[in-house]
């Protein structure tokens, strides 16, 4: 073969997408457009690292959060808003929790409410933008949530019998006739978990031709040089004695082979194909991470085989995934490898506690350094709990490491992740590349780069809190130049703003500062007045059906020791009443409480002196000329006023409308003339009308001169996606956060006497180190012996990342 290689590297690739070229080659506008999709469409990724990787009903989940950008895993600039959601195992939003990012970092706590039922949660983490892409690609972590009030007894764990399900996976995608290949084999029973089994495969006349073993969650590797025309298949030795077949893939007379192999210091790439494509056109390779392309060349193919050698350092660390292209620029065969540089941040925990006992103070420091011992100033989260009440299988967290280097660049599930990234396992680096044999799915499409293809970007990234949405007439037609006003009357917080629709039909209000409890109301109307027109509030990302996969926990240990220190908080009145349920009696009768006239409404007194049902509503076209109707009220001006009873000698026309209240939102119609002329009755569930001195003396002032309220069908939280040109917004603000409580047992004002049984010992989000790389911290111990656990994760400006546990034990105090 007449090898022409060239490798590139990110400057050449520079010099020759600034220059001009009449004719580019295949590689130069593959390449081209590669570097554009990059730069023009950069994508995030997000890391939450939490206190505990289990919680009880009442206590806090205390989290840190990563934000950057999937190319070089910096600290992202471009979204300053992130999502978090607590999401039950019927799909459902539990808890929701907005929190503001600042040079990509961010910090709060989800406060896990006695309403909560014990059970597997999910939570998950994305930004506004991250809504472009896929939602696999969104951080997600299930955790285990348990309620003390519930029967603490071992629970029995009922055998049930699993299917087994065994593919194959070719290394570069095909298995061809005449080319020795890798084969990945990934077993996985019917509870989603690895398989640890041997098999064998046939050929068609019963002769073993390769044997094969699932050393670790499932997966294995081994070698086949297939024959044209020969059927395989796999069989496997079950638990009961019986052998199983499985299906093996088909050969291919014709096609190419792609192997990666690490050796030394060097990635060694091997390129094979059949007799019938040695044709002397020319084909290339492309090896990039994350949409970068870090190495590529190009070769005719004049033999049957080609080798070639990249450094190793040419990449970073990190899934990296190579492609051999044909002539016509087809993606023909693929592997994706993991290159570990061995780059990560070193960080290094001291103790300067000369006596570690219960209750007395613990000094501890950080240094960090990179991998050529260079001190690093950085930003950390620390997490410190008691290891013999929490716990914890390292190979199954989800770290700093492995899910910005692994789980986020892939699709599907992964199982014991960091079991990839934990020192304690020798053999991680060959287990890691079976993983990256057998999970097909990634971040990057070669397919939209090779048809110029470009993102369709749906969701810009978000600076300041925004309230974004689209107007639309009817047959769901976008509505350009269309006013929406926001606003909010309500006496905690008030506001009014208002904007245009574009083209599209889309609206932002941005740089909003607006508290999480505050309540609004988004009302439009088109340029002609026209009624039929509908707001499409954007809201939280949908909730996609991501089912627990993996080992049970056992909580009694936790949960019982949980409730111990719930208990000794209740003996000194310092336990959240909220937290800990007791029993009620209830020997008298109950007192019954007047049904609402509406559902939902906000008028919780019912007191009204006219009411109009929803089904009296839904032939009426006009909300207006529901009120001619009504005694004592008429419209003037598009304003709804009090006309039975004078109690001034203003005009009718002077005297101040009634106030109106829309969902619980108060609106003076002053303010907001013909808001109601757009809505839609059919929208509306009922109308209270309140006229006399009898039912307004309660509200003083701001009700003398009459109240209506409205209740639509959809007044009872959160609207999006509601046809109605008036919507109602709440919960929308950036979430208010506390601060983790840690005792000072060195000031007398704190109770001695009240044992100290916390799990989470110290919790800090932020913890910078200096220029020289150190950090200090200190906290007190609590009042358990044993084993304590300091877990350390961060990272510096430059996508550097790291991750330490560090153990000490503490001894009794005497």
């Amino acid at each position: 073969m007449k090898n022409k290689i060239t490798i590139w590297t990110l400057s050449i690739l520079t010099i020759f997408l600034l220059s001009f070229k009449i004719d580019e080659t295949p590689l130069e506008r593959l390449l081209k457009h590669l570097a554009k999709i990059t730069a023009n469409y950069p994508q995030e990724k997000a890391h939450l690292h939490l206190d505990k990787p289990y919680y009880a009903i009442g206590e806090d989940i205390w989290l840190k959060a990563y934000l950057v950008t999937a190319e070089k895993n910096e600290p992202s600039l471009l979204s300053n808003v992130l999502y978090v959601d607590l999401i039950n195992s019927q799909n459902m939003l539990m808890k929701k929790v907005t929190l503001s990012v600042e040079n990509g970092m961010a910090a709060g706590n989800i406060n896990l409410i006695d309403s909560l039922t014990s059970g597997t949660y999910r939570i998950r983490a994305y930004t506004n933008y991250m809504r472009n892409y896929a939602d696999d690609f969104y951080f997600e972590k299930f955790i285990k949530i348990g309620n003390i009030l519930d029967p603490i007894t071992a629970t029995k764990i009922k055998e049930k019998k699993l299917d087994l399900s065994i593919k194959f996976f070719p290394e570069g995608g095909n298995l061809v006739a005449g080319i020795r290949n890798k084969v990945g084999v990934k077993a996985v029973t019917s509870d989603g978990l690895g398989a640890n089994l041997s098999g064998y495969v046939l050929n068609r006349n019963k002769e073993k031709i390769a044997e094969f073993t699932t050393e670790n969650m499932g997966m294995g590797v081994f070698a086949l040089m297939p024959i044209a025309k020969e059927n395989y298949t796999a069989y496997v030795l079950m638990t009961d004695g019986n052998l199983k077949s499985f299906n093996f893939p088909e050969i291919a007379e014709s096609g190419y082979g792609l192997a990666i192999n690490t050796v030394d210091e060097n990635i060694n790439v091997k390129i094979s194909c059949s007799p019938d494509l040695v044709n002397g056109k020319e084909m290339f390779v492309v090896a990039q991470s994350n949409g970068v392309m870090y190495a590529s060349f190009t070769s005719k193919i004049d033999n049957a085989v080609f080798t070639a050698n990249i450094p190793k350092k040419s990449f970073p660390t990190g899934i990296v995934q190579f492609t051999l292209f044909n002539a016509e620029s087809k993606p023909v065969s693929e592997r994706l490898i993991f290159v570990n540089n061995n780059d990560a941040l070193k960080i290094e925990v001291k103790n300067y506690t000369s006596a570690i006992t219960t209750k007395k103070k613990m000094d501890l420091s950080l240094f960090v350094t990179d991998a050529n011992n260079n001190s690093i100033d950085g930003n950390f989260s620390v997490s410190v709990t008691d290891a013999e009440k929490v716990l914890v299988n390292e190979d199954e967290e989800i770290t700093i490491m492995s899910n910005l280097l692994l789980t986020a660049d892939l699709k599907g599930f992964i199982e014991k992740p960091n079991y990839y990234f934990n020192l304690a396992n020798q053999n991680r680096d060959k287990q890691l590349d079976n993983l990256l044999l057998t999970q097909g799915w990634r971040r990057f499409n070669w397919n939209d780069v090779n048809n110029q293809k470009e993102p369709e970007m749906t969701f810009r990234p978000e600076k300041s809190l925004e309230i974004a949405g689209k107007i639309t007439s009817w047959g769901n037609r976008p509505l350009s130049n269309a006013k929406v006003i926001m606003f909010s009357n309500s006496s905690s917080y008030r506001f009014n703003l208002d904007t245009l629709s574009d083209i599209k039909g889309n609206f932002v209000f941005d740089k909003l500062a607006i508290p999480d409890t505050a309540t609004f109301i988004l009302h439009s109307k088109s340029s002609k007045n026209n009624p039929k027109i509908n707001i499409i509030v954007n809201d939280r990302a949908p909730i996609i059906d991501h089912q627990y996969i993996g080992n049970s926990i056992n909580m009694l240990p936790y949960l019982q020791s949980t409730k111990e220190m719930f208990f000794e908080l209740n003996k000194f009145n310092k336990l959240d009443k909220g937290i800990l349920l007791k029993p009620v009696i209830i020997t008298g009768k109950r007192a019954l409480k007047p049904l609402l006239n509406v559902p939902n409404s906000a008028n919780r007194s019912a007191a009204a002196d006219y009411v109009i049902k929803g089904d009296k509503l839904k032939y009426e076209t006009n909300i207006y000329s529901v009120f001619t109707r009504v005694p004592g009220v008429m419209v003037v001006n598009n304003m709804i006023k009090q006309a039975a009873v004078r109690r001034s000698s203003m005009s009718i026309t002077s005297q101040p409308p009634m106030l109106l209240i829309i969902d619980g939102v108060q609106i003076n119609q002053r303010d907001f003339p013909g808001i109601l002329q757009a809505m839609n009755p059919q929208d509306i569930a009922g109308i209270e009308v309140l006229t006399s001195l009898f039912n307004l003396s309660v509200y003083g002032s701001d009700g003398a001169w009459g109240i209506v309220y409205i209740t639509t069908k959809t007044g009872g939280g959160p609207v999006t996606n509601v046809q109605t040109n008036l919507v109602k917004i709440s919960s929308r603000g950036f979430t208010a956060t506390k601060e983790f409580y840690s005792p000072d047992y060195d000031d007398p004002k704190t109770n001695q006497e009240m044992l100290d049984l916390r799990s989470t010992i110290y919790w800090k989000p932020n913890l910078n180190t200096d220029e020289n790389g150190k950090a200090t911290f200190n906290f007190f111990n609590a009042s358990t012996r044993g084993t304590y656990r300091v877990t350390v994760e961060g990272m510096d400006t430059y996508g550097n990342i790291g991750r330490k546990v560090y153990t000490y034990q503490v001894k009794q105090n005497l």
